[in-house]
């Protein structure tokens, strides 16, 4: 190596050992990355070995990813993005904002609404989120969403069009074990006494440092429940508590609790906290227009599973079904849409093997769930715990799509037994196969079924029915 790239190497380095130290809060960035601290690995040695690299935010106000997105010409690295941070950003306003169409409107009534995730596949709660600020938009709020990622442009982009900002914060999730990082809290409560918040509405019950920021400053909070932790071991896992203990906080931090369903609704009923009941809904026009499903003579019956295709998404029922299709004589084929997984990779290896079903079939992720509707007859929901609602389930209805469900969580408030659809006992694969076996030979009471579905889609979870329940949200306000 010659002298010159040898110089070059080692001043590159001293510069960036130069900006880690300008930027870098060691005791936040610690607490927030509990990877890192878990590792016994000092705060600045892995920023500059891995962090930044990995696009991790040095302090809590500073989103790299969302500084890259306002100064558009350090997109691309994340050194040249804090390079820019060091010597001009900090005459910026922090934490980084993003700002939206609303942003020199006339002011409305103020509200923050905060995400939780935010995935390059988004899935129910990230779409719920969008639903929500296409709610409280035409309720007559300004909005100030927080995402603790910048991960999918084109779902930031949607929302930039009915809110005044969109504000990315490095924030994690509730953790009974974990205290909120108090620089967290700190640049939530900046955010909102810029904007002159008159709430804060959380979009899940996996959050904290909104709440205690809104605290902080005597504001209400609404959280928006779309979780049952008493039915989702995954969840109690990941939150490190069990269930009740997750109840009692959700509502400890809450002045309002919201509930996607009646079922939701009745298992926070006790905790001494109002409920008000919202069901989700969704943009419906789309879905609407699709024709009923029309199949030729002699054509499969297309039954589809969309969403997370993982265990308790209930994959392995879907392979069962598809083996018992062919056993009752089903002429039908089982359709798989949804983001890869682990649990679809192991399917997948199996299939190349040959040892599934020859009529089970893996179709991709799709961006709008119109186009997987499009190609199915009949919708199964065949989850291993309570849905809380069952997105899937509505946007199949609106399509006049049948669903055939396991009778437990919420989906019987969703699905008609013999009306909209057929709902059977969880784990009853055979009787699944049935109710499917009788779609498939009788087209027209398929086509009924759907288009009750319809009927009931747009009569209960409208966009008219959801700004009405959605006004519960003035009795904090």
């Amino acid at each position: 190596m010659s002298w010159v790239r040898r110089l070059r190497r080692g001043l590159a380095r001293r510069l960036r050992a130069s900006l880690a130290r300008a930027v870098l809060d060691d005791t936040w960035y610690l607490a927030h990355y509990a990877d890192v601290a878990e590792a016994g690995m000092a705060a600045r040695r892995h920023f500059l070995e891995h962090g930044a690299n990995e696009g991790r935010s040095p302090n809590a106000w500073l989103s790299l990813e969302a500084y890259a997105w306002r100064h558009g010409p350090v997109a691309g690295s994340p050194w040249r993005a804090l390079r820019h941070y060091r010597w001009l950003g900090r005459r910026c306003i922090l934490p980084v904002e993003i700002e939206g169409a609303r942003a020199g409107a006339k002011p409305r009534p103020c509200l923050m609404l905060c995400g939780h995730s935010l995935t390059s596949t988004p899935m129910g709660a990230e779409r719920s989120l969008q639903d929500v600020a296409r709610g409280l938009d035409q309720l007559g709020y300004d909005l100030v969403v927080t995402l603790p990622t910048l991960a999918n442009p084109a779902y930031v982009r949607d929302l930039l069009g009915r809110v005044r900002c969109v504000v990315v914060l490095p924030y994690g999730w509730w953790h009974p074990q974990r205290t909120a990082p108090a620089a967290t809290v700190a640049a939530f409560e900046a955010v909102l006494r810029r904007h002159r918040v008159r709430a804060v509405y959380l979009n899940t019950l996996t959050l904290e440092s909104p709440a205690l920021a809104a605290r902080t400053l005597g504001l209400p909070v609404i959280t928006h429940v779309r979780e049952l932790p008493e039915h989702d071991p995954q969840l109690c896992f990941a939150l490190g508590a069990p269930a009740g203990a997750i109840v009692a906080a959700t509502a400890s931090r809450s002045d309002l609790l919201i509930a996607n369903s009646r079922h939701t609704g009745r298992a926070f009923a006790d905790t001494g906290r109002p409920v008000a009941v919202v069901p989700n809904s969704l943009p419906m026009s789309d879905l609407v227009e699709l024709p009923p499903p029309r199949r030729d003579p002699g054509a499969p019956l297309r039954v589809g599973l969309l969403g997370s295709l993982i265990a308790k998404k209930g994959l392995d029922d879907m392979l069962l079904l598809a083996a018992e299709l062919l056993a009752q004589g089903v002429h039908a084929e089982c359709l798989l849409y949804g983001p890869g997984s682990a649990s679809l990779d192991e399917l997948l290896a199996q299939q190349a093997e040959g040892r599934l079903p020859a009529n089970l079939h893996y179709c991709g992720y799709v961006r709008h769930p119109r186009e997987a509707l499009a190609a199915l007859d009949v919708v199964v929901n065949l989850s291993h715990f309570q849905e809380s609602f069952g997105r899937t389930v509505l946007e199949a209805m609106a399509a006049a799509r049948p669903v055939v469900a396991y009778a437990w969580g919420a989906l019987p408030e969703l699905v008609e037994e013999g009306v909209t659809g057929y709902l059977v006992p969880r784990g009853d694969i055979e009787g699944l196969a049935r109710r499917l076996g009788r779609l498939a030979t009788t087209p027209e009471h398929l086509i009924r079924l759907g288009e009750a579905g319809r009927r009931r889609a747009l009569q209960h979870y409208g966009q008219e029915a959801f700004l009405a329940s959605l006004q519960a949200v003035r009795q904090v306000i």
